[in-house]
């Protein structure tokens, strides 16, 4: 099998997704990827009076129609892990301790550079984490995620 046009992009794809889950445009993603939004959002306006979920156009068929359709993970886009480095950052005069994620082509030079900059002067230590699991404090957590989908206990996109 060949195809006519070129793989989709990460964007694209994330904007494909977006569109049949009904969830808003990311004006970040690229003008192709919002215009593959724009064609799948006026495509489901078409049929959106003929489904019982208004909200994102799918009907699960073994379902109720008041239960809104959730896809399992296994049938969605693949996840992509992004490899990452973590580090115990931990100011001396404080005793602060920060936990900061990485991407994992940072060099060294480039992670000192940055926390530098960030300490102000202060002195600091910072120790690779190999493996670690610990509670994420409500407050005071900073993060971005490329992919803003979310997997439940049973695999269900959330």
């Amino acid at each position: 099998m060949t195809l006519d046009h070129p793989p989709l992009t990460h964007d694209e794809r994330k904007a494909a997704e977006a569109a049949f889950q009904g969830r808003p445009i990311n004006p970040m993603w690229s003008q192709k990827a919002q215009r593959i939004y724009d064609g799948i959002r006026a495509a489901q306006a078409d049929r959106l009076p003929q489904s019982q979920d208004s909200s994102v156009g799918l009907v699960h068929p073994a379902t109720s129609t008041s239960i809104p359709f959730r896809p399992h993970y296994s049938e969605s886009a693949p996840f992509i892990p992004r490899i990452a480095q973590v580090w115990i950052l931990e100011y001396q005069d404080t005793k602060e301790r920060r936990l900061e994620v990485c991407p994992g082509g940072t060099t060294i030079e480039q992670l000192l550079k940055v926390f530098r900059r960030r300490a102000l002067g202060r002195p600091f230590t910072i120790q690779m984490v190999d493996v670690a699991s610990m509670p994420l404090a409500a407050d005071g957590l900073s993060s971005y995620s490329h992919d803003a989908r979310c997997i439940d206990q049973d695999g269900f996109l959330a």
